[in-house]
Protein backbone atom coordinates (compact mmCIF):
# COMPACT_ATOMS: atom_id res chain seq x y z
CA UNK A 1 0.00 0.00 0.00
CA UNK A 2 1.42 3.59 -0.86
CA UNK A 3 0.77 4.92 2.67
CA UNK A 4 2.71 2.01 4.27
CA UNK A 5 6.29 2.78 5.80
CA UNK A 6 8.63 0.07 4.84
CA UNK A 7 11.94 0.79 6.44
CA UNK A 8 14.86 -1.66 6.71
CA UNK A 9 14.84 -3.95 9.88
CA UNK A 10 17.84 -2.55 11.20
CA UNK A 11 16.18 0.70 11.40
CA UNK A 12 13.39 -0.33 12.51
CA UNK A 13 14.21 0.37 16.52
CA UNK A 14 15.46 3.65 15.78
CA UNK A 15 12.43 5.17 13.83
CA UNK A 16 9.92 3.51 16.50
CA UNK A 17 11.90 5.05 19.19
CA UNK A 18 12.24 8.64 17.11
CA UNK A 19 8.02 8.17 16.49
CA UNK A 20 7.35 8.09 20.16
CA UNK A 21 9.63 10.87 21.23
CA UNK A 22 7.69 12.94 18.61
CA UNK A 23 4.36 11.65 20.25
CA UNK A 24 5.62 12.42 23.30
CA UNK A 25 6.28 16.49 22.28
CA UNK A 26 3.11 16.71 20.91
CA UNK A 27 1.11 15.36 24.03
CA UNK A 28 3.54 18.04 26.00
CA UNK A 29 2.14 20.69 23.97
CA UNK A 30 -1.47 19.42 23.05
CA UNK A 31 -2.64 17.82 26.32
CA UNK A 32 -2.68 14.12 26.84
CA UNK A 33 -5.32 13.34 24.59
CA UNK A 34 -3.63 14.08 21.10
CA UNK A 35 -5.75 11.22 18.94
CA UNK A 36 -8.59 13.35 19.67
CA UNK A 37 -7.52 17.02 19.41
CA UNK A 38 -9.77 19.35 17.94
CA UNK A 39 -7.08 20.65 15.17
CA UNK A 40 -7.51 18.18 12.13
CA UNK A 41 -3.30 18.70 11.43
CA UNK A 42 -2.31 18.32 14.77
CA UNK A 43 -4.93 15.17 15.53
CA UNK A 44 -3.39 13.42 11.82
CA UNK A 45 0.52 13.78 12.84
CA UNK A 46 -0.48 11.97 16.28
CA UNK A 47 -2.21 9.41 15.11
CA UNK A 48 0.07 8.92 11.86
CA UNK A 49 2.91 8.72 14.14
CA UNK A 50 0.87 6.10 16.53
CA UNK A 51 0.37 3.38 13.64
CA UNK A 52 3.55 2.40 12.56
CA UNK A 53 4.28 1.42 16.09
CA UNK A 54 0.96 -0.69 16.06
CA UNK A 55 2.06 -1.89 12.96
CA UNK A 56 5.03 -3.42 14.81
CA UNK A 57 3.22 -4.12 17.88
CA UNK A 58 4.93 -2.21 19.94
CA UNK A 59 3.14 -1.77 23.68
CA UNK A 60 3.62 1.87 23.06
CA UNK A 61 1.01 2.72 20.89
CA UNK A 62 -1.71 0.60 22.80
CA UNK A 63 -3.13 3.59 25.15
CA UNK A 64 -3.91 5.45 21.98
CA UNK A 65 -5.57 2.73 20.58
CA UNK A 66 -7.63 1.77 23.87
CA UNK A 67 -8.29 5.21 24.10
CA UNK A 68 -10.11 5.44 20.26
CA UNK A 69 -11.83 2.97 20.88
CA UNK A 70 -13.49 4.02 24.14
CA UNK A 71 -14.03 7.38 22.60
CA UNK A 72 -14.76 6.35 19.15
CA UNK A 73 -12.60 8.88 17.88
CA UNK A 74 -11.27 7.84 14.39
CA UNK A 75 -11.68 4.36 15.72
CA UNK A 76 -11.62 3.19 12.31
CA UNK A 77 -7.96 3.94 12.34
CA UNK A 78 -7.15 2.31 15.28
CA UNK A 79 -8.92 -1.07 13.92
CA UNK A 80 -6.53 -1.59 11.92
CA UNK A 81 -3.87 -1.82 14.43
CA UNK A 82 -5.87 -3.46 17.79
CA UNK A 83 -5.61 -7.28 16.30
CA UNK A 84 -1.51 -7.37 17.19
CA UNK A 85 -2.50 -6.67 20.64
CA UNK A 86 -3.70 -10.47 22.11
CA UNK A 87 -2.32 -9.54 25.49
CA UNK A 88 -4.73 -6.70 26.11
CA UNK A 89 -7.90 -8.56 24.73
CA UNK A 90 -9.58 -8.45 28.47
CA UNK A 91 -9.27 -4.30 27.46
CA UNK A 92 -10.29 -4.79 23.68
CA UNK A 93 -12.86 -7.31 22.77
CA UNK A 94 -15.22 -5.70 24.85
CA UNK A 95 -14.45 -2.07 22.99
CA UNK A 96 -15.03 -4.05 19.92
CA UNK A 97 -18.28 -5.65 20.91
CA UNK A 98 -19.31 -2.30 21.83
CA UNK A 99 -18.38 -1.08 18.25
CA UNK A 100 -20.14 -3.43 16.79
CA UNK A 101 -23.00 -2.08 18.81
CA UNK A 102 -23.74 0.55 16.70
CA UNK A 103 -23.52 -1.15 13.44
CA UNK A 104 -26.84 -0.42 11.79
CA UNK A 105 -27.97 -4.11 10.27
CA UNK A 106 -29.68 -2.28 7.37
CA UNK A 107 -26.36 -0.81 6.30
CA UNK A 108 -23.39 -3.18 7.77
CA UNK A 109 -20.72 -1.75 6.03
CA UNK A 110 -20.69 2.16 6.97
CA UNK A 111 -19.82 3.99 8.30
CA UNK A 112 -17.56 0.94 9.52
CA UNK A 113 -17.73 -2.06 8.11
CA UNK A 114 -18.67 -5.15 10.86
CA UNK A 115 -16.42 -7.09 8.95
CA UNK A 116 -13.58 -5.32 10.24
CA UNK A 117 -14.44 -5.48 13.76
CA UNK A 118 -14.96 -9.45 13.71
CA UNK A 119 -11.18 -9.46 11.70
CA UNK A 120 -9.90 -7.56 14.83
CA UNK A 121 -11.87 -10.40 17.00
CA UNK A 122 -10.73 -12.85 15.14
CA UNK A 123 -6.61 -11.63 15.13
CA UNK A 124 -6.46 -11.35 18.88
CA UNK A 125 -7.37 -15.32 18.93
CA UNK A 126 -8.90 -14.52 22.21
CA UNK A 127 -11.79 -16.99 23.16
CA UNK A 128 -13.30 -14.68 25.45
CA UNK A 129 -14.25 -12.95 21.80
CA UNK A 130 -16.63 -16.14 20.58
CA UNK A 131 -19.91 -14.86 22.27
CA UNK A 132 -19.59 -11.40 20.69
CA UNK A 133 -18.96 -12.90 17.13
CA UNK A 134 -21.90 -14.92 17.66
CA UNK A 135 -24.33 -12.56 19.03
CA UNK A 136 -23.29 -10.49 15.59
CA UNK A 137 -23.50 -13.94 13.66
CA UNK A 138 -27.45 -13.67 15.29
CA UNK A 139 -28.34 -10.67 14.24
CA UNK A 140 -27.03 -10.56 11.26
CA UNK A 141 -28.79 -13.85 10.37
CA UNK A 142 -31.57 -12.10 11.65
CA UNK A 143 -31.61 -9.47 9.30
CA UNK A 144 -30.64 -11.56 6.48
CA UNK A 145 -26.58 -9.41 6.14
CA UNK A 146 -25.72 -12.11 4.78
CA UNK A 147 -21.87 -10.97 4.12
CA UNK A 148 -21.68 -10.12 7.54
CA UNK A 149 -22.53 -13.55 8.73
CA UNK A 150 -19.89 -14.90 6.50
CA UNK A 151 -17.82 -12.82 8.03
CA UNK A 152 -18.76 -13.75 11.56
CA UNK A 153 -18.37 -17.90 10.06
CA UNK A 154 -15.14 -17.14 8.60
CA UNK A 155 -13.70 -15.30 12.32
CA UNK A 156 -15.04 -18.32 14.48
CA UNK A 157 -13.57 -20.73 12.33
CA UNK A 158 -10.17 -18.93 13.35
CA UNK A 159 -10.91 -20.44 16.84
CA UNK A 160 -11.31 -24.00 15.68
CA UNK A 161 -12.14 -26.37 19.23
CA UNK A 162 -12.62 -23.25 21.20
CA UNK A 163 -15.62 -22.30 18.86
CA UNK A 164 -17.15 -26.15 19.00
CA UNK A 165 -19.71 -25.18 21.67
CA UNK A 166 -21.08 -22.65 19.55
CA UNK A 167 -21.86 -25.33 16.43
CA UNK A 168 -25.49 -26.09 17.77
CA UNK A 169 -26.46 -22.66 17.49
CA UNK A 170 -24.58 -21.62 14.30
CA UNK A 171 -26.62 -24.27 11.91
CA UNK A 172 -29.78 -22.97 12.22
CA UNK A 173 -28.69 -19.62 11.40
CA UNK A 174 -26.70 -20.60 8.99
CA UNK A 175 -29.46 -22.30 6.99
CA UNK A 176 -31.05 -19.85 4.89
CA UNK A 177 -28.30 -18.81 3.20
CA UNK A 178 -27.10 -22.41 2.84
CA UNK A 179 -30.50 -22.13 1.00
CA UNK A 180 -29.56 -18.77 -0.64
CA UNK A 181 -26.69 -19.90 -2.25
CA UNK A 182 -28.56 -23.46 -3.58
CA UNK A 183 -31.22 -21.48 -5.01
CA UNK A 184 -28.89 -19.14 -7.02
CA UNK A 185 -28.77 -20.32 -10.23
CA UNK A 186 -25.14 -21.37 -12.01
CA UNK A 187 -23.59 -18.93 -13.46
CA UNK A 188 -23.44 -19.28 -17.40
CA UNK A 189 -19.57 -19.35 -16.93
CA UNK A 190 -17.49 -19.34 -13.88
CA UNK A 191 -14.79 -17.96 -16.23
CA UNK A 192 -16.48 -14.59 -17.22
CA UNK A 193 -15.24 -11.57 -16.53
CA UNK A 194 -18.28 -10.43 -15.48
CA UNK A 195 -19.04 -13.09 -12.93
CA UNK A 196 -19.41 -11.26 -9.31
CA UNK A 197 -17.60 -13.53 -6.38
CA UNK A 198 -18.59 -12.66 -2.94
CA UNK A 199 -16.34 -10.28 -0.73
CA UNK A 200 -15.20 -9.53 2.68
CA UNK A 201 -15.81 -6.11 4.24
CA UNK A 202 -12.62 -6.67 6.26
CA UNK A 203 -9.53 -4.82 5.34
CA UNK A 204 -9.81 -4.26 1.92
CA UNK A 205 -7.22 -1.52 0.94
CA UNK A 206 -9.85 0.00 -1.75
CA UNK A 207 -12.04 0.72 0.61
CA UNK A 208 -10.48 2.50 3.67
CA UNK A 209 -6.46 3.16 4.09
CA UNK A 210 -4.98 4.59 7.24
CA UNK A 211 -5.23 8.11 5.73
CA UNK A 212 -8.53 7.81 4.51
CA UNK A 213 -11.85 6.71 6.25
CA UNK A 214 -14.29 4.32 4.74
CA UNK A 215 -16.38 6.96 4.77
Amino acid sequence: MADRLTIAPEDTGLLLDTLDNHMATLRTAYGPDVWANDNALIREAYQEAVMPLADHRDPRALPDLIRSLETRVDDWRALYGVGGYPQAADRLVPLLANGLRFIDPGRPHTPISAGLYLSCLAELKDPIAIPVITHTLTWASQHQSWTVVTDALDALATFGLDAQPVRTLIRPLTKPLTTQYALRPEPRSTCSPTAKHPTSPGRNPATATRRNPPY
